[in-house]
């Protein structure tokens, strides 16, 4: 069996130890920074009036993707099928359990109970690429044309214009979508629905993808809209606080970036 994301008891002991340090101020550069990273896409799935789960995509980063398919290419076609990556993707869903999939929806103040995963797997394919810039950038200059004698040369002796680099391969990273659902729905009128995608003990960073990174299905009714928060304005301030003290310590020339992840709201009709 392969280890799930959490890459082994005596690692995820560091990693809860050094959230500890941290939280209490005595802050350790060996112990401050995510081991695995993961880019956050989620849809709020809404059926009937209701919010009734999530549908996650979540992109590991390069490291631990590479580490994770080793060895998983059983036919040696270069290509890492769906079916070569379900064991991994089974291990993994067992690992998140013990996590509660690091998602927690929450009612006011009272934490909502998750079902059990559905329609999982796992897909190693390129990082999409960003949008072109609306603004294309200006044309070159155009070459100027080579005198006589540096055409007589290239004649006789060949161009020692070099060859253009051929553009690098995209990079490639592992991919797990997966639906999580609610243990009760919830009307999308209900006040105060929120959830966020975290990991307290820091061993994984979560961040969005993109600034639309996490939206509302089809089935929500049109007046719905989802709103964003920083963690530290809803209580949970661990990661401003982490973020402060490495500026303090270091006078303000160092920058470091962990509340990435945010607080999902839900708003609807007279909420809005």
């Amino acid at each position: 069996m392969r280890a799930p994301i959490r890459s082994g008891h005596a690692l995820r002991i560091t990693a809860l130890a050094g959230a500890s340090l941290l939280a209490s101020a005595a802050i350790d550069l060996a112990h401050a920074h995510p081991h695995v990273w993961v880019s956050v896409e989620t849809t709020v799935v809404v059926e009937q009036g209701s919010v009734v789960g999530f549908r996650h995509r979540w992109a590991f980063d390069e490291l631990y993707s590479a580490m994770a398919i080793e060895g998983l290419d059983t036919n040696k076609d270069g290509v890492y099928s769906r079916q070569e990556l379900a064991e991994l993707a089974q291990v993994n869903i067992d690992g998140l359990k013990d996590f509660g999939f690091f998602t927690f929806p929450k009612l006011g103040e009272a934490q909502l109970t998750l079902a059990a995963p559905k329609d999982y797997w796992l897909e190693y394919a390129p990082v999409p690429a960003k949008a072109a810039a609306a603004t294309p950038p200006p044309a070159p200059p155009e070459p100027e044309q080579p005198g006589f004698l540096s055409r007589l040369k290239s004649a006789v002796v060949g161009s020692s214009k070099p060859e253009a680099a051929a553009p690098a391969a995209p990079a490639k990273v592992l991919t797990l979508e997966f639906t999580l659902p609610l243990q009760q729905p919830v009307l999308v009128e209900a006040p105060d629905f929120t959830f966020s995608i975290t990991d307290p003990s820091w061993f994984i960073a979560f961040d969005l993808a993109s600034p639309d990174a996490i939206n509302l299905g089809s089935g929500a009714p049109a007046e719905c809209r989802l709103t964003t928060a920083d963690p530290s304005t809803s209580g949970t301030d661990a990661p401003r606080r982490i973020e402060e003290a490495f500026s303090t310590q270091f006078g303000g020339a160092a920058t470091v970036t962990l509340s990435g992840t945010k607080l999902i709201k839900l708003a609807c009709g007279s909420k809005s």
